[in-house]
């Protein structure tokens, strides 16, 4: 059977495209990233993601080959005796990571622990990290703010006023600054890693005050009525 000039044409057309559209798939290939458990993620390059505390932290993200700034916060209930829990959360923590296609990361806080009195102290200044297999490559520390009492209460009444925007802006703000000199790039990056000390949620109040004792709630109350 004899095939016409046109007909061949058309066939190798099609041969053309479909072989530049698996190039074309090949070279832009997704990039899985698997959560590690207790982490709650919070913004990906300067959207803020929102999760609400009665669903199941989100464990996978697709995202397209690059590099990629994510803000991330320990995120962990513990069941205590007597039918007690406590609620421990991180400040937010900003990472950035180059990621190529068709590869898997995790997102990582290396080191959790799994005593209690050990995860409050963990939960101050936590590690966030993405790996590739067993290899880190990348990795930002929390930087604990400290102050006590009624600086932990500061920052907790500022983040109810704050509308919640702080894991966003601080994303934004870490992406601005890879696009600074050096120099200012670090500067950003040290001002936003104090910032993810703060807490931002109201939850941190109610917890301060639970573990208050008569005479700190007093002080409490007298910094309030100020």
């Amino acid at each position: 059977m004899k095939t016409s000039a046109s007909s061949l044409k058309k066939l190798t057309m099609s041969a053309l495209l479909v072989g530049a559209g698996s190039v074309s798939m090949l070279a832009h290939a997704d990039i899985t990233l698997l959560v590690d458990d207790h982490i709650k993620v919070t913004a990906i390059n300067g959207q803020e993601l929102k999760q609400s505390v009665f669903q199941p932290l989100k464990k996978e993200f697709t995202l397209q080959p690059g590099k990629h700034v994510i803000t991330a916060k320990y995120d962990r209930l513990y069941n205590l005796r007597r039918d007690e829990h406590d609620y421990l959360r991180s400040g937010n923590i900003s990472v950035t990571a180059e990621m190529l296609d068709n590869q898997t990361y995790r997102l990582t806080m290396p080191n959790q622990p799994e005593e209690y009195s050990a995860a409050k102290e963990y939960a101050e200044s936590p590690t966030l990290a993405v790996q590739q297999g067993n290899t880190i490559i990348a990795s930002q520390q929390s930087v604990s703010g400290g102050g006590g009492l009624l600086s932990g209460l500061g920052n907790a009444i500022g983040g109810v006023f704050s509308g919640g925007g702080d894991a966003q802006l601080q994303n934004q703000r870490v992406i601005a600054a890879l696009d600074q000199p050096s120099t200012a790039s670090q500067t950003v990056v040290t001002q936003t890693a104090k910032v993810s000390a703060s807490a931002s949620t109201l939850d941190q109040f109610m917890q301060l005050w639970l573990n208050a004792t008569p005479a700190e709630r007093e002080k409490i109350r007298q910094w309030i009525q100020q």
